[in-house]
């Protein structure tokens, strides 16, 4: 086992023992927000056919110039129909928007412009050919890639997809995640406190997140002060259940601490313990089974770090998601006094103008805090032995949520 690792370092290991989901195949409706599991092409152009782009008529004519004769009005196409017959030179026939063309049409003349006399019409400004054409294939050309694989489906692409009739989707099945809080201090956030005891904000804050990520969290539990028998029963039922198990707290090594004993007792191999990085040092991974189990501080704000930069990189890898947030340079709207000490990452808000990205450093960066994860979207990374952040300095940002 390492022991004070680098982040990267951790965030290496934890990534090279990741692999995509299989896939699963589910309606299209259902689908919106999940990870494509492979690629979806056109199998035909879209609009497969010329279309009007306007209410109208299609007419057979090189140019026409406004007035003279006017053309004959074959017929009427109501939306859904198509023509009997091919236009010839001087015909014309009323369509609606989106209406497949007559053969032969040149150009289609928008209904404000026309004037119907008897069974002819004229226009009162000059048409050129291809006006108000849609053309076959304008949009999709037959064969062209509409999805990729490691995509995630938003409701444009749902959209796409629905125009060429995918009434199903194969996705990456998405990340079961199971959420074990320890301590036996620690009650379920639905029960009233004992003195000396605290709500599980914890477990919530990692279900929310995972949710985010696209994870189905199984369970959101907590450990109730177990003995070593019961608590490691209460592991493996949580991993017969999940793809990756998150625990918070007991992550340290006081004497009542309790994750590394209990993942070695149900015999996890240990892949690091302890990371250089303020605050989340507390942090560590094993693998048991080809399952990866990550462990998190008990303290919020630690927690939080830890999610954003532990597990939430593995549950995008293993929906073929980039693993990583967006890294950005931002102005610090204020000031930071603390200096040096190990890599920190303080919670910010970041927003974007005209000028670029700004980030301002929320109060209540205690790692004990609950307060600045109200509104954070950012993490603001401070290299080890950084002096203290001025006002209108640059940062580097993880930009978790824009």
């Amino acid at each position: 086992m390492l022991r004070n690792v680098k982040l990267e370092e951790a965030q290496d290991i934890l990534l090279s023992l990741t692999a995509p989901l299989p896939g699963e195949t589910v309606p299209l409706l259902q689908a919106l927000g999940r990870v494509a599991a492979r690629d979806l092409y056109a199998d035909q152009s879209l609009p497969p056919c010329p279309q009007a782009v306007v209410d109208g008529y299609a007419v057979c004519a090189g140019v026409n110039s406004c007035g003279g004769g006017g053309y004959v009005v074959k017929e009427r196409l109501s939306p859904g129909k198509t023509a009997t017959s091919p236009l010839s030179s001087g015909q014309a026939a009323y369509v609606a928007t989106g209406c497949a063309l007559p053969a032969g049409t040149t150009a289609v003349v928008p209904h404000e412009i026309a004037r119907l006399s008897g069974e002819r019409v004229v226009f009162t400004e000059e048409v050129l050919q291809g006006d108000n054409i849609r053309e076959p294939g304008e949009d999709f050309q037959a064969g062209s890639l509409l999805v990729s694989r490691g995509t995630r489906l938003s409701p444009g692409l749902t959209s796409v997809l629905a125009a060429f009739g995918k009434s199903n989707v194969t996705v990456f099945r998405r990340p079961k995640v199971a959420v074990l809080s320890l301590g036996g201090g620690v009650v379920s956030y639905h029960n009233i406190p004992e003195p000396g005891q605290l709500r599980d904000s914890n477990g919530p804050l990692i279900a929310a997140l995972a949710l985010e990520d696209g994870g189905q969290v199984t369970n959101v539990e907590v450990s109730g002060g177990e003995s070593a028998a019961c608590l490691k029963e209460h592991l493996e039922n949580l991993m017969q259940q999940a793809d990756l198990v998150i625990t918070t707290g007991g992550a340290a090594s006081g004497d009542d601490d309790q994750a590394t004993y209990m993942l070695k007792n149900i015999g996890a191999h240990l892949l690091f313990w302890g990371i250089k990085i303020k605050p989340g040092s507390h942090s560590g991974a094993a693998i048991v089974n080809n399952k990866i189990i990550i462990a998190l501080s008990g303290n919020p704000a630690a927690c939080a770090a830890g999610y954003h930069l532990l597990a939430g990189p593995v549950l995008r890898a293993l929906q073929e998601l980039p693993p990583y947030p967006k890294v950005l340079s931002a102005t610090c709207t204020n000031s930071f006094h603390k200096e040096g000490g190990p890599r920190r990452f303080l919670q910010g808000y970041a927003v974007c103008d005209d000028k670029g990205w700004s980030v301002t450093i929320l109060p209540g960066q205690k790692s004990s805090m609950l307060q600045a994860l109200t509104r954070s979207n950012a993490l603001i990374d401070l290299p080890a032995g950084s002096p203290p952040v001025e006002k209108d300095q640059e940062v580097s940002i993880i930009l978790l949520y824009s």
